[in-house]
């Protein structure tokens, strides 16, 4: 086989065949196929697409061309996936309450990308707790305590992670195929037998309209399906962020408030996943009696405690989970107030997101400091007046601290009518 006929089978809108495939992805991987032959075949996938078949042969291929984790002696595994948003620390609730229930988590999660928070590096805001460990002690770990939660080895699906690079560098990432060929490569290389993903839309989201959502959450579904895996998606609005927390320090706070039992969006899309998960895995006969048990293991308070399992197992103090409001010293701060009275009707979240991320930066380099971040005294829909508090930042040695002032300001759009976002539109199985 040749690249140079299989790029120009694609631009001429031919399907690829399996094999021609197979040959693109091993010689993405031994480096047989350049960078600018891979990025020649991308442009060309963006402009003529993929259909099904070719979609689903190009995931297989990532995901067999790493690692694959094999955790037939574990179980059923469930994984949760969401597409990326901000102040999205559902894993941090999921993982605990699913495995006080008795359920298997196999959890890799990515770190910050963008505008979007990383798990991983939120649980590393438990003190000493490692999310690098081997791929047998996170097989040992989910045997004794249901769960693990660990960072995305580059070991899986190698092909996806030289071509994920090479997307984002030459603007070929917004292509549904290649979107969810990546995602579930990864899963799928990961071994989990359930999947729930959580596929997001709006200002927050890579996925800006519900209609591109729910696009996407039906091929990852199909291409789950067809892989022999149990797969369902949820709709869920990222058109402000999940909780008034954002910052790696103020989500792990949102995350343990919500597993003391504070009710809010984030408990609701929480407890929605763990119940999609029950009755995918077979522990649930329907969702309003996965509903209960998720709901009973929050208020008596096992969740909680299961997270200081997981946590202690992996090296972790759990002295903030003790107590929550350590997480909210900070240095300092600066509020940012409403200009006119009326109605927040649009949030960019993805703005706040981006501000976030800047916060963390010394001398234009980003150095992890978990103390800053933004807490929204805001939702959409809520009434302000002109003065009143729309979030408050905080900080710690800033040079363009007035700059990204006005940027936050700029991100909360007060206008004269109300607006409500619907948290969960629909699921997808």
């Amino acid at each position: 086989m040749d690249i140079l006929q299989i790029i120009d089978k694609k631009k001429n809108g031919n399907a690829l065949t399996k094999q021609e495939i197979q040959f693109f992805v091993d010689g993405v991987c031994s480096g047989a196929i350049k960078d600018y032959q891979t990025t020649s075949l991308l442009m060309a996938i963006c402009t003529k697409g993929m259909n099904f078949d070719e979609t689903f042969n190009l995931t297989i291929s990532m995901a067999n061309s790493g690692k694959t984790l094999d955790l037939s002696n574990v179980g059923d595994c469930i994984d949760k996936h969401s597409t990326g948003g901000v102040s999205d620390t559902t894993t941090l609730v999921v993982v605990p309450v699913l495995a006080s229930l008795g359920v298997k988590v196999a959890k890799m999660s990515g770190r910050s990308l963008g505008f979007t928070g990383g798990t991983a590096d939120k649980m590393e805001v438990f003190k000493g707790y490692n999310t690098e460990i081997s791929t047998e002690e996170f097989v040992n770990l989910i045997k004794q305590n249901n769960a693990s939660i660990i960072s995305q080895s580059a070991d899986f699906a190698l092909a996806d992670k030289i071509i994920y690079k090479l997307r984002s560098d030459s603007g070929t990432v917004e292509n549904l195929s290649l979107i969810a060929s990546s995602i579930m490569s990864k899963k799928i290389a990961c071994g989990a037998k359930v999947i729930v993903l959580d596929c997001k839309y709006g200002s927050g989201a890579f996925m800006k309209t519900k209609k591109d959502s729910i696009k996407l959450a039906k091929l990852m579904v199909e291409i789950g399906k067809k892989a022999g895996i149990k797969v369902c998606a949820v709709i869920s609005s990222m058109e402000q962020p999940l909780s008034n927390y954002v910052g790696n320090n103020f989500e792990v706070y949102s995350g343990l408030q919500v597993l003391n039992g504070q009710k809010n969006d984030l408990y609701k899309l929480s407890c929605h996943l763990c119940s999609l998960a029950l009755v995918k895995s077979g522990k649930s006969q329907n969702q309003t009696e996965a509903q209960k048990l998720v709901e009973q293991v929050i208020s008596n308070g096992l969740a909680i405690e299961k997270l200081k399992q997981i946590v202690k197992s992996q090296g972790g103090s759990t002295e903030v989970i003790d107590n929550p409001k350590m997480l909210l010293k900070t240095t300092n701060q600066i509020d940012i107030i409403a200009d006119k009275t009326g109605y927040i009707s649009a949030i960019n979240t993805a703005g706040i997101g981006t501000i976030s991320h800047d916060l963390q930066k010394i001398n234009g380099e980003v150095v992890r400091q978990d103390n800053t971040g933004i807490i929204l005294s805001v939702k959409l829909g809520s009434y302000v007046q002109k003065g009143d508090k729309l979030a408050t930042m905080y900080y710690n040695n800033l040079d363009n601290l007035r700059e990204l002032n006005t940027e936050l300001q700029n991100c909360f759009t007060i206008g004269k009518k109300t607006k409500k976002s619907k948290l969960i539109d629909c699921v997808i199985e």
